[in-house]
């Protein structure tokens, strides 16, 4: 009898020991965002201890629980019904809209009056032109009230309706992101070429390396409160500003003809909120992006510095003919996930505002305007601004990288 001999295949534990990252990703990232796509296909909602739907199809004109105004779609369908035995024998004119809508306010308090209009309107207008009978007009208007549409065009009306403005808070949080980016950018190149720079030799590199990255280390949220008091009314910033014009206008201040200075309340002006939240984004984040880009100086080999040194080229002409060409590829990489994490700004406007984007919701980013559908637990219209954000970043990353990039790809 032959013994088999038993083998270990080590080829297999690799599963074992990644196994942990991929159901960490299922669980925390990859169902969240499957399940946030299929709320904005529902209505989806709480009413105070109610949970409203998941509904696919909602009805056109109305909005909340459907025991609340289904009484009135009955009633005023009646009334209109009711109304046909006044117009028998009576071809459509223009005035029959304003019977119609007259009958149904009537009774239905909590329709979507002007956008019921607007349907009426179109049906009255289509039966004058063909010179129909007034109560088939009527008929189909108490039907049209009985109208259904899909959730998800509920739910994109509400998130694109012009009293969001979607569009102004997109371009708030794009402002918002580059007035950061820019100087972030700048200032991390010029560090990351001094502190690679062997002609230099920077004294403290470490500790300055460390100085620069500390801020990343500390929670946003701290450090969004940290400039709420500095720059509050009572904070330092208004006490100096305060202390310096009394002190250089004391003569008029005691004589009477001025007054004390009143202090600032930064946060009532656009331009110093948006200056805020850029400055804070900058101070936190270059410290990576630092580090980032000297990575790539320190991957750029060596004897191509030498080499142009040698050939008489300017220190400025290396770095723009050098190393900028070179270090492009991981400047791409920043500038994507800096735009992504631009896109997703959400914690230190909403500590300086309140969460309201003040002032006149100048300071409202998208995920700001999504956390409110979020606390309000209406989870549809915060499931497509969730897809609409997935759109914005990856047809922008897409464009970033097709643009920077099309040097460095392959060409057949």
């Amino acid at each position: 009898m032959i013994k088999k001999k038993h083998t270990v295949q080590y080829d297999r534990w690799g599963y074992f020991f990644i196994a942990p990252f991929f159901v960490v990703y299922v669980i925390f990232s990859l169902i969240p965002l499957l399940t946030t796509f299929v709320y904005s296909f529902f209505e989806y909602y709480r009413d105070g201890l109610d949970i409203i739907g998941p509904n696919a199809t909602v009805a056109r004109y109305f909005t909340g629980q459907e025991e609340y105004y289904q009484w009135q779609i009955d009633d005023s369908a009646d009334a209109l019904e009711a109304l046909t035995i006044d117009y028998e024998d009576v071809t459509t004119t223009p005035e029959l809209k304003d019977e119609i809508v007259a009958t149904v306010t009537e009774i239905a308090e909590d329709i979507e009056l002007e956008k019921y209009t607007k349907a009426v309107t179109k049906l009255v207008d289509k039966g004058y032109k063909k010179g129909l009978p007034a109560t088939e007009v009527i008929m189909a208007a108490g039907k049209e009230l009985r109208a259904k549409q899909s959730a998800f065009t509920r739910n994109v009306g509400i998130v694109f309706r012009s009293s969001d403005n979607m569009g102004k808070y997109f371009w708030n949080t794009m402002i918002m992101w580059i007035l950061g980016f820019i100087p972030q950018i700048l200032v991390s190149l010029l560090l990351a070429v001094w502190f690679t720079n062997t002609e230099l030799r920077l004294k403290f590199q470490q500790f300055f390396k460390s100085v620069i990255y500390m801020p990343n280390l500390i929670m946003a949220a701290a450090f969004a409160m940290l400039f709420v008091s500095m720059m509050s009314p009572n904070g330092p910033i208004n006490g100096i500003l305060k202390n310096m014009y009394n002190s250089m206008n004391a003569s008029e201040i005691a004589a009477g003809t001025m007054k004390e200075m009143e202090p600032i309340r930064f946060f009532n002006f656009t331009g110093w909120t948006r200056g805020t939240v850029a400055l804070m984004n900058f101070l936190m984040w270059y410290g990576n992006t630092t580090i980032l880009l000297m990575a790539g100086v320190m991957g750029i080999d060596n004897s191509l510095f030498e080499a142009a040194r040698i050939d008489g080229a300017s220190s400025l002409k290396i770095f723009f003919k050098i190393t900028i060409p070179l270090l492009l590829p991981i400047f791409v990489y920043v500038l994507i996930t800096s735009l992504i994490g631009g896109i997703q700004m959400f914690d230190v406007p909403q500590i300086l505002t309140n969460g309201n984007g003040s002032p006149d919701r100048t300071t409202m980013t998208i995920i700001m305007k999504l956390n409110k559908h979020l606390v309000n637990k209406n989870y549809g219209p915060a499931g497509v601004t969730s897809m609409l954000i997935f759109a914005i970043t990856g047809v922008l990353s897409g464009v970033v990288y097709k643009m920077t990039m099309k040097n460095y790809q392959n060409k057949r």
